[in-house]
């Protein structure tokens, strides 16, 4: 597998329980179309020891990602916007939500929160959660930045 990644967002993890610090990451990349393949947009999800790859629905829904995150006006005003990414294999289910938006505090910080989850087909059919990456305090101006390169190579790739 490769691929292009096209909007990466990425800052300092402080590490938490047994986890080191390091770079914690979001990321949409492209993978090309490849013999007998279709192309497709991929989320990539990352602490500094583990990381998780998703496919996009299509096109549309990584459009609509980058217009959630060229919707964090620099005033804070509370807003999210969440997308459901998931693929099924012969044995498991990965799914995720992937949020964008501004806290309901009083703050009104930026985050970015991804969080995904395992479901296991059978009886008893049981879900486990997978990874959880959460930035809350992201810097808009970056954020949109990567944004606007991101619907800049969705727009060339048609």
């Amino acid at each position: 597998m490769r691929f292009e990644q096209v909007f990466t967002y990425a800052w300092q993890y402080g590490g938490a329980a047994g986890r080191a610090p390091g770079t914690s990451v979001l990321s949409v990349a492209r993978e090309p179309a490849e013999e007998g393949t279709p192309g497709r947009w991929l989320l990539l999800a990352g602490l500094p020891d583990v990381t998780e790859l998703l496919p996009f629905d299509d096109a549309a829904q990584v459009r609509a990602f980058a217009r959630a995150v060229l919707g964090l006006a620099s005033a804070p005003a509370a807003d999210e916007h969440e997308f459901l990414l998931g693929e099924e294999g012969p044995e498991e289910e990965r799914f995720a939500t992937l949020r964008v938006g501004r806290d309901r505090t009083e703050g009104k910080r930026a985050f970015v929160a991804y969080r995904s989850y395992v479901a296991v087909p059978g009886r008893p059919e049981w879900t486990s959660l997978g990874l959880e990456v959460v930035c809350r305090d992201v810097e808009v101006d970056r954020a949109r930045a990567e944004a606007r390169a991101l619907l800049a190579v969705l727009d060339a790739a048609g």
